[in-house]
Protein backbone atom coordinates (compact mmCIF):
# COMPACT_ATOMS: atom_id res chain seq x y z
CA UNK A 1 0.00 0.00 0.00
CA UNK A 2 1.42 3.37 -1.03
CA UNK A 3 2.18 5.75 1.82
CA UNK A 4 0.22 8.99 1.86
CA UNK A 5 2.13 11.95 0.45
CA UNK A 6 3.06 14.45 3.12
CA UNK A 7 1.85 17.98 2.46
CA UNK A 8 5.42 19.30 2.31
CA UNK A 9 5.96 17.27 -0.87
CA UNK A 10 3.00 18.97 -2.52
CA UNK A 11 3.53 22.49 -1.24
CA UNK A 12 7.32 22.82 -1.26
CA UNK A 13 8.20 20.65 -4.24
CA UNK A 14 5.26 20.84 -6.64
CA UNK A 15 4.04 24.36 -5.87
CA UNK A 16 7.12 26.15 -4.53
CA UNK A 17 6.91 29.03 -7.02
CA UNK A 18 3.33 29.70 -6.02
CA UNK A 19 4.34 29.60 -2.36
CA UNK A 20 7.17 32.03 -3.06
CA UNK A 21 4.59 34.58 -4.22
CA UNK A 22 1.99 33.71 -1.60
CA UNK A 23 4.48 34.17 1.25
CA UNK A 24 6.21 37.15 -0.27
CA UNK A 25 5.82 38.91 3.08
CA UNK A 26 8.63 36.62 4.25
CA UNK A 27 10.58 35.59 1.18
CA UNK A 28 10.85 39.02 -0.43
CA UNK A 29 11.49 41.10 2.66
CA UNK A 30 15.11 42.25 3.26
CA UNK A 31 14.16 44.31 6.33
CA UNK A 32 12.56 41.31 8.05
CA UNK A 33 15.64 39.22 7.24
CA UNK A 34 17.92 41.79 8.90
CA UNK A 35 15.69 41.89 11.98
CA UNK A 36 15.70 38.11 12.31
CA UNK A 37 19.49 37.83 12.03
CA UNK A 38 19.83 40.65 14.57
CA UNK A 39 17.66 38.63 16.96
CA UNK A 40 19.85 35.58 16.39
CA UNK A 41 22.97 37.61 17.21
CA UNK A 42 21.42 39.04 20.39
CA UNK A 43 20.54 35.57 21.61
CA UNK A 44 24.01 34.28 20.83
CA UNK A 45 25.45 36.90 23.21
CA UNK A 46 22.92 35.95 25.88
CA UNK A 47 24.02 32.33 25.88
CA UNK A 48 27.70 33.20 25.80
CA UNK A 49 28.31 32.27 22.20
CA UNK A 50 28.36 33.86 18.81
CA UNK A 51 26.98 33.36 15.33
CA UNK A 52 30.11 31.67 14.04
CA UNK A 53 31.07 30.09 10.70
CA UNK A 54 30.55 27.73 9.14
CA UNK A 55 26.78 28.20 9.30
CA UNK A 56 24.11 25.74 8.23
CA UNK A 57 20.83 27.48 7.39
CA UNK A 58 18.33 24.64 7.76
CA UNK A 59 15.11 24.98 5.73
CA UNK A 60 16.69 27.98 4.02
CA UNK A 61 13.89 28.32 1.45
CA UNK A 62 14.83 30.87 -1.23
CA UNK A 63 17.99 31.64 0.72
CA UNK A 64 17.34 35.05 2.20
CA UNK A 65 19.16 34.37 5.50
CA UNK A 66 21.95 32.43 3.79
CA UNK A 67 22.58 35.25 1.31
CA UNK A 68 22.50 37.96 3.97
CA UNK A 69 24.94 36.10 6.21
CA UNK A 70 27.27 35.41 3.29
CA UNK A 71 27.28 39.10 2.39
CA UNK A 72 28.37 39.88 5.97
CA UNK A 73 31.34 37.53 5.73
CA UNK A 74 30.08 34.15 6.90
CA UNK A 75 30.66 30.79 5.26
CA UNK A 76 27.13 29.38 4.80
CA UNK A 77 25.44 26.25 3.54
CA UNK A 78 21.75 26.70 2.80
CA UNK A 79 19.88 23.40 3.13
CA UNK A 80 16.31 22.96 1.92
CA UNK A 81 13.76 20.39 0.74
CA UNK A 82 12.70 22.35 -2.35
CA UNK A 83 14.79 22.37 -5.52
CA UNK A 84 12.69 25.25 -6.83
CA UNK A 85 13.49 27.38 -3.79
CA UNK A 86 17.16 26.53 -4.09
CA UNK A 87 17.17 27.59 -7.75
CA UNK A 88 15.72 30.95 -6.73
CA UNK A 89 18.36 31.21 -4.00
CA UNK A 90 21.22 30.36 -6.36
CA UNK A 91 20.01 32.91 -8.91
CA UNK A 92 19.85 35.72 -6.35
CA UNK A 93 22.25 38.50 -7.29
CA UNK A 94 23.27 39.57 -3.80
CA UNK A 95 25.89 42.25 -3.31
CA UNK A 96 28.59 42.62 -5.93
CA UNK A 97 31.78 40.85 -4.88
CA UNK A 98 30.21 39.29 -1.79
CA UNK A 99 30.87 35.74 -0.68
CA UNK A 100 28.23 33.33 -2.00
CA UNK A 101 26.46 30.60 -0.03
CA UNK A 102 26.48 26.95 -1.04
CA UNK A 103 23.01 25.45 -1.45
CA UNK A 104 22.12 21.79 -0.96
CA UNK A 105 18.84 19.87 -1.22
CA UNK A 106 17.70 17.49 1.49
CA UNK A 107 15.40 16.73 4.42
CA UNK A 108 16.01 18.48 7.75
CA UNK A 109 15.39 15.17 9.52
CA UNK A 110 18.51 13.72 7.90
CA UNK A 111 21.31 16.25 7.45
CA UNK A 112 24.06 15.01 5.14
CA UNK A 113 26.98 16.19 7.24
CA UNK A 114 29.41 14.70 9.74
CA UNK A 115 29.08 15.28 13.48
CA UNK A 116 30.40 18.66 14.58
CA UNK A 117 30.61 20.18 11.10
CA UNK A 118 29.24 23.64 11.93
CA UNK A 119 29.75 26.49 14.33
CA UNK A 120 26.15 27.67 13.94
CA UNK A 121 22.86 26.04 12.95
CA UNK A 122 19.85 28.20 12.13
CA UNK A 123 16.21 27.17 11.74
CA UNK A 124 14.38 30.42 11.02
CA UNK A 125 11.30 31.59 9.16
CA UNK A 126 8.63 29.47 10.91
CA UNK A 127 10.13 26.30 9.46
CA UNK A 128 9.51 23.99 12.42
CA UNK A 129 6.56 21.82 13.40
CA UNK A 130 5.71 20.44 9.97
CA UNK A 131 6.01 16.77 10.93
CA UNK A 132 4.94 14.42 13.69
CA UNK A 133 6.24 15.10 17.20
CA UNK A 134 8.74 12.27 16.73
CA UNK A 135 10.05 13.66 13.44
CA UNK A 136 10.16 17.22 14.75
CA UNK A 137 12.35 15.93 17.58
CA UNK A 138 14.47 14.07 15.05
CA UNK A 139 15.08 17.32 13.14
CA UNK A 140 16.31 19.05 16.30
CA UNK A 141 18.55 16.11 17.15
CA UNK A 142 20.11 16.43 13.69
CA UNK A 143 20.76 20.15 14.20
CA UNK A 144 22.41 19.32 17.51
CA UNK A 145 24.50 16.52 16.00
CA UNK A 146 26.06 18.61 13.24
CA UNK A 147 27.10 21.37 15.65
CA UNK A 148 30.58 21.31 17.11
CA UNK A 149 30.91 21.39 20.93
CA UNK A 150 30.00 24.85 22.14
CA UNK A 151 28.28 25.59 18.82
CA UNK A 152 25.29 27.91 18.61
CA UNK A 153 21.75 27.04 17.54
CA UNK A 154 18.93 29.51 16.88
CA UNK A 155 15.37 28.76 15.88
CA UNK A 156 12.18 30.75 15.47
CA UNK A 157 8.63 29.60 16.09
CA UNK A 158 5.21 31.19 16.34
CA UNK A 159 4.05 31.45 19.95
CA UNK A 160 1.04 29.15 20.18
CA UNK A 161 -0.92 31.29 22.67
CA UNK A 162 -0.33 34.53 20.79
CA UNK A 163 -1.25 33.01 17.45
CA UNK A 164 -4.43 31.32 18.63
CA UNK A 165 -5.51 34.52 20.36
CA UNK A 166 -5.36 36.41 17.06
CA UNK A 167 -6.01 33.66 14.49
CA UNK A 168 -8.39 34.69 11.72
CA UNK A 169 -10.43 31.67 10.59
CA UNK A 170 -10.94 32.97 7.04
CA UNK A 171 -8.88 35.26 4.80
CA UNK A 172 -9.10 36.33 1.17
CA UNK A 173 -6.58 38.34 -0.82
CA UNK A 174 -5.39 39.06 -4.36
CA UNK A 175 -1.67 38.42 -4.75
CA UNK A 176 0.56 39.89 -7.44
CA UNK A 177 3.91 38.16 -7.40
CA UNK A 178 6.97 37.33 -9.46
CA UNK A 179 5.70 34.04 -10.87
CA UNK A 180 1.90 34.41 -10.53
CA UNK A 181 0.34 37.79 -11.22
CA UNK A 182 -3.23 38.16 -10.03
CA UNK A 183 -3.96 35.12 -7.87
CA UNK A 184 -7.11 35.12 -5.78
CA UNK A 185 -6.22 33.35 -2.55
CA UNK A 186 -8.40 31.98 0.24
CA UNK A 187 -7.39 30.37 3.55
CA UNK A 188 -9.56 28.63 6.12
CA UNK A 189 -7.95 27.77 9.46
CA UNK A 190 -8.89 25.45 12.30
CA UNK A 191 -7.21 24.42 15.55
CA UNK A 192 -7.15 20.89 16.99
CA UNK A 193 -6.47 21.02 20.73
CA UNK A 194 -5.79 17.28 20.94
CA UNK A 195 -3.04 17.24 18.30
CA UNK A 196 -1.98 20.86 18.95
CA UNK A 197 -1.92 21.51 15.25
CA UNK A 198 -3.43 24.29 13.18
CA UNK A 199 -4.74 23.22 9.78
CA UNK A 200 -5.02 25.63 6.86
CA UNK A 201 -7.10 24.75 3.81
CA UNK A 202 -6.00 26.99 0.96
CA UNK A 203 -7.22 27.64 -2.55
CA UNK A 204 -5.50 29.71 -5.25
CA UNK A 205 -7.29 30.78 -8.42
CA UNK A 206 -5.97 32.74 -11.39
CA UNK A 207 -8.06 35.88 -11.50
CA UNK A 208 -7.84 36.22 -15.27
CA UNK A 209 -9.05 32.71 -16.17
CA UNK A 210 -10.65 31.25 -13.04
CA UNK A 211 -8.31 28.25 -13.17
CA UNK A 212 -7.53 26.75 -9.76
CA UNK A 213 -3.75 26.61 -9.45
CA UNK A 214 -3.75 24.71 -6.15
CA UNK A 215 -6.19 23.60 -3.50
CA UNK A 216 -5.34 21.59 -0.42
CA UNK A 217 -4.44 21.53 3.28
CA UNK A 218 -1.33 21.81 5.36
CA UNK A 219 -0.98 21.50 9.10
CA UNK A 220 1.66 22.70 11.57
CA UNK A 221 2.32 21.73 15.17
CA UNK A 222 2.41 24.81 17.41
CA UNK A 223 4.47 24.98 20.60
CA UNK A 224 4.45 27.28 23.58
CA UNK A 225 7.62 28.51 25.23
CA UNK A 226 7.74 25.80 27.92
CA UNK A 227 7.24 22.97 25.43
CA UNK A 228 10.00 24.03 23.08
CA UNK A 229 12.47 24.64 25.90
CA UNK A 230 11.78 21.19 27.34
CA UNK A 231 12.40 19.63 23.92
CA UNK A 232 15.69 21.47 23.43
CA UNK A 233 16.89 20.32 26.85
CA UNK A 234 15.90 16.77 25.96
CA UNK A 235 17.96 17.01 22.78
CA UNK A 236 20.98 18.04 24.85
CA UNK A 237 21.28 21.81 24.52
CA UNK A 238 22.49 23.48 27.69
CA UNK A 239 22.52 27.28 27.87
CA UNK A 240 19.18 28.41 26.40
CA UNK A 241 17.59 31.86 26.12
CA UNK A 242 14.49 33.26 24.42
CA UNK A 243 13.35 36.58 23.00
CA UNK A 244 9.88 37.59 21.88
CA UNK A 245 9.49 39.61 18.70
CA UNK A 246 6.46 40.89 16.81
CA UNK A 247 7.19 42.47 13.43
CA UNK A 248 5.21 45.65 12.84
CA UNK A 249 2.78 46.09 9.98
CA UNK A 250 5.21 48.36 8.14
CA UNK A 251 7.66 45.46 7.95
CA UNK A 252 5.07 42.84 6.96
CA UNK A 253 3.45 44.62 4.03
CA UNK A 254 -0.15 43.87 3.19
CA UNK A 255 -0.75 42.49 -0.28
CA UNK A 256 2.21 40.11 -0.10
CA UNK A 257 0.21 37.04 0.79
CA UNK A 258 -0.60 35.07 3.90
CA UNK A 259 1.81 35.89 6.69
CA UNK A 260 1.23 32.77 8.82
CA UNK A 261 2.17 33.97 12.33
CA UNK A 262 4.17 37.01 11.38
CA UNK A 263 1.89 39.56 13.02
CA UNK A 264 1.54 37.59 16.25
CA UNK A 265 4.35 37.02 18.70
CA UNK A 266 7.34 35.04 17.48
CA UNK A 267 9.67 33.24 19.87
CA UNK A 268 13.36 33.22 19.02
CA UNK A 269 15.35 30.62 20.92
CA UNK A 270 19.12 30.51 21.18
CA UNK A 271 21.04 27.57 22.65
CA UNK A 272 24.57 26.24 23.07
CA UNK A 273 25.68 22.67 22.55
Amino acid sequence: MRAETHWTETVYRKHALLLFDVEGAFFQNPELTKQEIAMARRLARRVGGRLDSPVIDIACGPGRHSTYLSETGHSVIGFDFSLSFLKIAAASNGSAGARRPTFMCGDMRTLHFADGSFGTALLLGNSFGYFSDEDNLRALREAYRVLRPGGYFCMEITNKEAYLGSMVPFEREVIRGRFFDGVESEWRKSWNEETRRVTTWERYTLAATGRVVYEGPYDVRLYDRREILDILRLVGFRRIATLAHTPDRDTIAEGFGETWGALSELIFIGARK
